[in-house]
């Protein structure tokens, strides 16, 4: 009985999309998710850059500040958008070894 419940509980995953009803448009949407991120990420380092220099050279050292703030998570916005694919795949293949 204890043997029939191990055999059972065994399951095989192979991921696939090959004939998935919608695949091509799921994935055609995730590129577009990845791209809207990296646009979003180079608007906040562009902004957050502009706003440095100009706070900076005002004498305003919180809005230095704050421009600094807003171009290092646009840095960080673009690593992640840019390693999440392949953090995911990673995850992935070590928890299925």
């Amino acid at each position: 009985m204890v043997s029939m419940l191990g055999l059972l509980a065994d399951v095989k995953v192979s991921p696939n999309s090959t004939g998935m009803p919608g695949a091509e448009l799921i994935q055609k949407l995730l590129n577009w998710a990845q791209m809207l991120a990296l646009w979003g990420s180079l608007g906040a380092l562009l902004a957050g850059a502009a706003m440095y220099g100009i706070a900076r050279e005002g004498g305003s050292y919180s809005g230095a500040s704050r421009g600094k703030t807003l171009a290092m998570g646009g840095v960080v916005g673009a690593i992640i958008a840019g390693l999440a694919p392949a953090a995911v795949n990673m995850l992935f293949k070590a928890a299925s070894s």
